[in-house]
């Protein structure tokens, strides 16, 4: 960090060549990134390669010619090599794309200026289209337009429908419109992040002599702040976030002021508290499960919950409750035994320095959010964290809190008797799908983050994945699960590609969300392949199992389904199934087919 914040262009390729030294399970994943800009970015690259590294990845960005964006992403096309990017950022400024913007009335204002406008919109569609036709797999990175910095008569520029801050709005306005309604297709708010900057992060001499508007403070900001948006491709977000409550949720101790000298409401300091509890509930509303760890005596925590009347959070906000005098740590462990997550799927928020500093000495897996117990800085920890980014809010992740409040009545574990009868009883319902565009962003996501029930572990981009739909025989199945408590959404996936031309079919990856572990979808999902081998006269498949520390409980699952050893060493074994058997599919769940044979 320190050589990101020092703008030395020495010390950025130094801590790089440091960082290229490490071995490479410790530097990330391959993040692969072009570039396309109006605007000479060259003096930002080590910088934001040093950014981009410390995610971490293996960090790639390189620059596309200046100013070239249609006649680039054609010539990628041709050569047939746009499977080799992570993503692609298209970063463009008004300046350049719509120069008349700064000299309206120069330019036939007000009428020319709003056709003039029209048509930088369409050339805006026109690129989107071509990326998506030449590069579908492709994450595209869309930049909004900053407002022009130094523009003459700003006050005049504010006042019309047709001005020039107008026709930013306009533009930018467009972007979020293409990014919302296209597959694949992200926002780099540009515009967000320069407002927050402020003047400083331009150099008005270095733009004319060098056609790069950043100053020193803007490279490194902009560099920063490129890395956070990507780091969503890469990392997935943290799924649950445990918390303390006595001067954290309301001002005081419940056990010690009593519920009427808590401190919640709209008057300083139970403002903060307030607005602490607010953007609690919008994670949990986003998918983050909230876990209350307190030691405290259970009747007191209900109390304020029922009595404090600005209480935003309720009770049953809560997917679990530890509420005792046990150490914290001990009882995130059994938290995450029972949500079935690992301990690097937490953030934990406390006010009390003791256990943050025991949490992150015994627990380092569990990411730290806040450093003090100043309310105020816990309330801008939630407000700066990356640990839960993502590009977007599935409906998977909007009912993640009823499917964990319901994981109990779920839970093959907890029945005793008749399992088969029990399974039954949950009126399951599955249904296999092509993975396709309807579900791509949910496919890339469990690729991402699925760690238990994950057979090879491997994390594929949405270019590596569409590569592998594009492949002649490739079968590419999503299971969508629902029962008679609700609809779960996708929790199983498997991919598979062809090998040579013998009929030979290669299991890439296979696994299941550890929300529906026990109830039999990962045998559901392996017969629906096997139905779909036999239909396209597989006659070989191979498989193999890559041990981590976190997928042990998937070590014989191919030995149980019939698969024969090919080879075994430390790092991986490997399997054959040969011939290809049709395999029934459960009898306590349903099938409903919804894929077609391309």
């Amino acid at each position: 960090m320190e050589a990101v914040e020092s703008t030395s262009l020495t010390k950025a390729r130094r801590a790089l060549r440091l960082l290229e030294q490490l071995a490479p399970e410790q530097r990330g994943p391959v993040l692969d990134v072009e570039i396309l800009s109006t605007y000479n970015l060259e003096p930002l690259l080590p910088v934001l390669q040093l950014a981009m590294s410390c995610l971490p990845s293996q960090a790639r960005p390189r620059l596309a010619p200046l100013d070239n964006i249609e006649a680039y992403i054609a010539q990628r096309a041709r050569s047939g090599s746009e499977a080799l990017s992570d993503a692609r950022i298209i970063i463009w400024r008004i300046e350049e794309v719509l120069p008349e913007a700064l000299y309206p009335f120069s330019h036939g204002f007000p009428e020319r200026l709003a056709a003039r406008v029209d048509q930088l919109l369409e050339r805006i569609e026109r690129v989107v289209g071509l990326h998506r036709r030449n590069a579908p797999g492709i994450p595209l990175f869309l930049s909004t337009m900053p407002l022009p910095v130094n523009l003459a008569n700003p006050v005049f520029a504010a006042q019309h429908c047709a001005g020039p801050f107008a026709a930013v709005s306009r533009v930018n306005q467009k972007i979020y419109e293409i990014a919302t309604s296209s597959d694949g297709v992200h926002v780099l708010d540009l515009a967000s992040w320069a407002a927050f900057e402020g003047r400083a992060y331009t150099d008005a001499t270095v733009d004319f002599l060098a056609r790069q508007p950043l100053s020193a403070k803007g490279q490194v900001g902009l560099a920063l702040f490129i890395a956070r948006c990507l780091r969503s491709l890469i990392i997935p977000r943290r799924k649950a976030l445990a918390l303390d409550l006595d001067n954290t949720l309301w001002g005081g101790v419940v056990g010690e002021d009593g519920v009427n000298g808590l401190k919640l409401g709209h008057e300083f300091p139970g403002n903060i508290h307030l607005r602490i509890q607010r953007e609690l509930l919008e994670l949990r509303h986003r998918g983050v499960l909230l876990v209350m760890l307190s030691k405290n005596n259970e009747v007191d925590a209900r109390q304020a919950f029922e009595s404090l009347p600005d209480m935003v959070l309720k009770w049953d906000d809560f997917a679990v409750r530890k509420i005792n005098w046990s150490h914290k740590h001990e009882n995130l462990r059994e938290v995450a035994r029972e949500l079935g997550l690992g301990l690097d799927s937490f953030a934990f928020l406390d006010d009390s320095d003791y256990e943050r500093e025991q949490m992150r000495q015994v627990m380092p897996e569990v990411l730290i959010l806040n450093e003090s117990p100043d309310p105020l800085q816990t309330l801008r920890a939630l407000w700066e964290t990356d640990a839960f980014d993502s590009f977007f809010v599935t409906t998977e992740d909007r009912r993640r809190h009823e499917d964990y409040a319901l994981r109990g009545t779920r839970n093959p574990e907890a029945h005793q008797g008749d399992l088969e009868a029990f399974l039954k009883s949950l009126e399951m319902e599955a249904t296999i799908e092509e993975i396709g565009p309807s579900n791509m962003e949910r496919v890339v996501t469990m690729l991402g983050k699925t760690n238990q029930f994950n057979l090879t572990t491997r994390r594929h981009s949405r270019a590596q994945v569409q590569t592998m739909l594009a492949s002649p025989g490739s079968i590419a199945l999503a299971l969508r699960l629902r029962d008679k408590f609700g609809d779960q959404g996708i929790i199983a996936l498997l991919l598979a590609i062809p090998a040579g031309d013998d009929g030979t079919l290669v299991v890439d990856s296979f696994l299941v969300s550890c929300r529906a572990l026990g109830r039999g979808v990962e045998d559901a999902l392996w017969a629906a392949m096997s139905r779909r081998a036999d239909r396209q006269s597989v006659r070989r498949l191979e498989a193999e199992y890559i041990p981590t520390a976190k997928n042990s409980i998937v070590a014989g699952l191919y030995d149980r389904l019939g698969l024969q050893h090919l080879e075994h060493n430390l790092s991986s074994t490997r399997y054959l199934l040969e011939p290809v058997t049709i395999v029934e599919f459960p009898s306590w769940i349903s099938l409903k087919d919804e894929t077609n044979e391309r």
